[in-house]
């Protein structure tokens, strides 16, 4: 078999030397040019071709897809137009690891990096052997041979590499929430959501579904599901009352004594929780993997104080409904920051939560079509303009009082201004840090 891998990001460089590895004839292809393009090739020493365009499929049996590269691209679609199977990066991965591995995936608009986290903790305070792979993880073809060997996978997977995966199969299956998002990748919000749903696709009897409460369409589809027990997070006993975690009317933990907050954040707690009992961990190991677990970076991560305000990174926010759930989350008035890279978002998700802010800085390459929108929505009173996010920071800081917040919770990718949200992140610290040594020195 001859197998074109499309796209050179790290999962198609991963793909690539997953296959070669085990013999295969590869070709690998990129619409781009530049020169760390031509060194990537360069090391994988097989034939390759950059600036390619359908002529690639010539010869190949199959199409391993990076998730980068949309569905709609004019190589895929000449794939599916010959019937040439289309397969993920993680779809291969699953290929190559065969059977006999359980597999927990998770997926969401929002949550499912964090879900994911938690899971993996549970497991290390069991001592359970585990990989953990997928979207913001290792990629899975570049790990097969451990996943093999620990016998569990937590796999954390996003709408793009969901798409291609038929009837996967998953022996706990996780939709946290569907949000509009990556509709700039995606042809319909009807689409993301279709992709969505393949995490269920093959489930059978003895297998686990979790859906949150709060996600209709995820609940819907799930009502025709076939032969998996099916879960509903934040509801009856497996939900958050007086304070307390329960699982299947166990009680887990108290929320006081957790160093993490927002109810959103509990719900993904009780997600963890419900697929770690599946997976065999007992309540104990599951409550001191919860209360040692503390979240990753640039998730309202408290990062600063200046001037009586403290200082939120949420970066990781790259979509409305995430920002929602952040501002949900404080009582005290808040200064939000919002924008970053254009995706064409509807941001009217977050128009309720506006009700707590005391003001709104709209910055970055969409910054301008926020704040139109929000002004037309009648909050012309709180929105504010700036041109990138250091300017944003200040600008925030001038109109924070004290005991305010200061939300960065942009609702956008971060690419306009920085490589990803994590040193979108890192440069907010920074510009917050920044205005509290000047403060400290005046």
């Amino acid at each position: 078999m001859r197998t074109l891998v499309y796209g050179l990001g790290e999962s198609g460089v991963a793909a690539t030397r997953a296959l070669t590895e085990r013999g295969e004839k590869v070709v690998v292809a990129d619409d781009r040019n530049d020169e760390r393009l031509s060194s990537i090739l360069k090391d994988l020493a097989v034939e390759g071709h950059l600036m390619a365009g359908r002529e690639v499929l010539d010869g190949a049996d199959r199409v391993v897809a990076s998730p980068g590269v949309r569905p709609g691209h004019p190589v895929l679609l000449a794939a599916e137009e010959r019937g040439m199977p289309i397969v993920s990066e993680v779809g291969l991965g699953l290929e190559l690891i065969g059977p006999g591995v359980r597999v927990a995936a998770i997926t969401g608009t929002n949550g499912k990096t964090t879900v994911t986290d938690m899971l993996n903790a549970i497991l290390n305070a069991s001592g359970v052997p585990h990989v953990v792979a997928g979207n913001s993880w290792r990629d899975l073809t570049g790990c097969v041979a451990e996943v093999r060997g620990a016998g569990l996978l937590v796999l954390e997977v996003s709408s793009f590499q969901l798409h291609y995966l038929e009837s996967p199969g998953f022996e706990v299956a996780a939709l946290l929430n569907i949000k509009p998002d990556h509709l700039n990748w995606h042809e319909s919000f009807a689409e993301y959501v279709d992709d969505k749903l393949r995490v269920f696709d093959g489930q059978r009897a003895g297998d686990l579904a979790l859906v949150g409460s709060g996600c209709p369409v995820g609940r819907s589809a799930l009502e025709d599901h076939g032969g998996a027990e099916i879960l509903i997070v934040g509801e009856r006993d497996t939900a958050v009352r007086e304070g307390r975690l329960l699982l299947r009317g166990s009680h887990l933990a108290d929320v006081a004594d957790l160093h993490f907050a927002g109810m959103h954040n509990y719900e993904n707690a009780l997600f963890a929780a419900a697929a770690a009992e599946r997976l065999g961990v007992g309540l104990g190991d599951i409550e001191a993997g919860l209360l040692g677990y503390e979240l990753k970076p640039h998730r309202m991560q408290v990062v600063a104080e200046h001037a009586g305000a403290t200082y939120v990174d949420d970066s990781k926010a790259t979509n409305p409904a995430a920002v929602a759930a952040a501002l949900a989350s404080f009582d005290a008035p808040v200064v939000l920051i919002l924008g970053g890279s254009e995706k064409q978002t509807d941001f009217s998700a977050v128009l309720p939560g506006l009700g707590t802010c005391r003001a709104v800085v709209c910055q970055g390459e969409a910054g301008p079509r926020i704040a139109a929108y929000l002004e037309d929505e009648g909050w012309q009173g709180i929105v504010h303009r700036a041109p990138d996010l250091q300017k944003a920071v200040e600008r925030a800081g001038g109109l924070a009082m004290p005991g305010d917040v200061v939300l960065l919770s942009p609702g956008c990718a971060s690419f306009d201004q920085f490589p990803g949200y994590a040193e979108r992140g890192d440069a907010f610290i920074r510009f917050a840090r920044q205005l509290a040594g000047r403060s400290d020195d005046e």
